[in-house]
């Protein structure tokens, strides 16, 4: 009888660990290739073309040694733990943010960008014409933009239908409303030149809006800086002050929890002032 529990502790010990085995790798094997094609198609998107290849091994490799590293500082397993989950999914914050800061710089290039076509379209040129012309001069991001949506033009892709990839790798309000109008425009005719004039002025009215908002609530992002800095400053200082009472917050599984738990609220905090205010922060 003992030895038939024995035997069944032994199966199931052998079953769990195969399945937890089993789970991990693929829960790695996708977080992988996601990292992959999300590190791709960001960087083909801000129009950054390089070999990615060794990027997971490098990013294993910084990982594992950061871990290493804070583990023997530290002596805290879990805040290596933490650093090394950092280092892997920084990539994707990073790119993020790319991605974001260069979708608000080409919204703001666009009333410079109509008024120059609208221009041109007076001038007598037609709307290709008056594309191709400004995004020859035009500023990064719009001029590579506007030279992709001409590059598809030519190879035979409507002009309509470029400008709707351009909404799908550009999604903002500003440009739905701009590949709108181009693309009603170019179809019917008409006075398009007004119109883009129009929404120029109406585009530069948003902006100057949005920076009204933006410098209204500079107050709630020094607020999210100076809070989420706060409990890492306190820390530094009691370091200086009493370094045995802080080294038990590093080396004891009390200590631990309770830095584990200040990381969460941090991340909360951050999350909420972002749901708040609407803005990065």
């Amino acid at each position: 009888m003992i030895y038939g529990g024995l035997i069944l502790a032994c199966i199931s010990i052998s079953v769990a660990v195969w399945l937890i085995q089993h789970v991990a790798g693929f829960v790695w094997s996708r977080y992988r290739s996601s990292v992959t094609e999300h590190t791709q198609t960001s960087l083909s998107e801000l129009f950054v073309f390089i070999d990615i290849t060794h990027l997971w091994p490098a990013l294993c490799c910084i990982a594992a040694t950061t871990g290493l590293s804070v583990w023997l500082l530290s002596n805290s397993v879990l805040l290596a733990l933490v650093m090394s989950a950092l280092i892997l999914i920084l990539p994707r914050l990073v790119l993020t943010t790319a991605l974001r800061r260069r979708l608000a710089m080409f919204d703001s290039q666009w009333p410079d960008a109509l008024t120059a076509i609208s221009g041109a379209l007076r001038s007598g040129a037609s709307l290709g014409l008056a594309l191709k012309s400004f995004a020859e001069d035009a500023p990064t991001p719009m001029s590579q933009e506007l030279s992709l949506v001409l590059r598809e033009h030519r190879m035979g892709i409507p002009l309509n239908q470029a400008l709707a990839a351009l909404n799908r790798r550009m999604p903002s309000e500003s440009v739905e409303l701009v590949t709108a109008l181009l693309s009603v425009g170019n179809a019917s005719g008409g006075s398009l030149a007004d119109l883009l004039e129009r929404l120029s002025t109406n585009l530069r009215a948003r902006q100057h809006i949005s920076g009204k908002i933006d410098m209204l609530t500079a107050q709630g992002k020094m607020q999210a800086w100076v809070m989420g800095a706060l409990p890492l400053a306190l820390l530094s200082a009691l370091s200086l002050i009493d370094p045995s009472s802080v080294e038990l917050m590093f080396l004891s599984q009390t200590g631990q929890f309770m830095l584990a738990i200040v990381l969460v609220l941090e991340v909360l905090g951050i999350y909420w002032l972002r749901k708040i205010l609407a803005i990065e922060v």
